[in-house]
């Protein structure tokens, strides 16, 4: 089997669970050593849930770069700031004090809403949406706050296609917007989180990551470094019509499969002979 037939059995399968996931699913993945990809239903628009929080991030740092924010910001955390959901902010009592630094990492590896919202204010959401379409994203949209029901009903949801989740990872693998920026941003993205991705995975494999989640809606997207063959993935669900849990699952299982194909290209010859001991 070459590696475009290895290619051609991960596109179909990638296609069969799709087809099969009860609700709305897309994946795309991409060789970011080759340039091959393939997916499923990969240029379908999906609300980001928390994966939009990877743009922020990025955004935060070309600010940060600029000059025209610091990261070394204290920021005093009064609860009339705080907002419900995700993280561990709104729990605390008391004023809290942080570093906008730290904010960015709360924002990233518990999905803290609080921090992201902290963010948001300082990032921008134009500023953001155009370095995206700097960067080559036309559909990936930043639209609203987290916890922001009133922009939730009036559908101004954020938004993204598994393949921009994709070209998104591709542009800071490849060191842009800046090398700097896309540095500190996968070093965050590579710190400790649960997570779809992180399930799928072994334990000794690296990824910069940021997972997803919203009633019915469930993704994931990162980069994995395999030795020779990283690889950009992302995998997105909406009008879920199982539980959280299963939608969970099939991201995980998803993950997997596509980790195996991966790390077979990754151990093997161009030939399809296995090169490792």
């Amino acid at each position: 089997m070459s590696s475009a037939a290895l290619w051609r059995r991960l596109e179909r399968d990638l296609t069969r669970r799709v087809d099969e996931f009860p609700g709305v699913a897309g994946i795309y993945v991409k060789d970011l050593v080759a340039g091959t990809g393939v997916g499923a239903n990969a240029d379908e628009l999906f609300p980001t849930a928390s994966t939009i929080k990877i743009h922020v991030l990025t955004r935060l740092l070309q600010r940060a770069e600029r000059g025209e924010i610091n990261l070394s910001e204290r920021i005093r955390l009064t609860p009339e700031i705080r907002v419900p959901g995700s993280g561990v902010l709104t729990y605390l009592e008391g004023e809290v004090d942080l570093s906008l630094l730290d904010v960015a990492i709360l924002m990233i590896t518990v999905s803290d809403n609080t921090a992201t919202n902290l963010c948001i204010d300082r990032a921008g959401i134009d500023g953001t949406n155009q370095l995206l379409r700097e960067l080559g994203l036309t559909r990936t949209l930043l639209r609203r706050k987290m916890q922001d029901h009133a922009a939730i009903a009036r559908g101004d949801e954020n938004v993204a296609t598994p393949a921009e989740c994709v070209t998104m990872l591709e542009c800071l693998h490849s060191g842009k917007p800046t090398p700097w920026i896309a540095e500190r941003v996968t070093s965050i993205l590579r710190k400790w989180k649960q997570g779809s991705l992180n399930r799928a995975l072994p334990a000794t494999v690296p990824v910069a990551n940021k997972p997803g989640g919203m009633e019915r809606v469930r993704c994931d997207a990162g980069i994995v470094y395999l030795p020779r063959r990283p690889y950009a993935v992302a995998i997105m669900t909406k009008f879920g019509i199982c539980d959280a849990a299963k939608q969970e699952w099939f991201i995980v299982e998803a993950a997997q499969f596509v980790h195996e194909t991966m790390a077979t290209l990754d151990g093997s010859s161009d030939h399809g002979q296995g090169t490792k001991t």
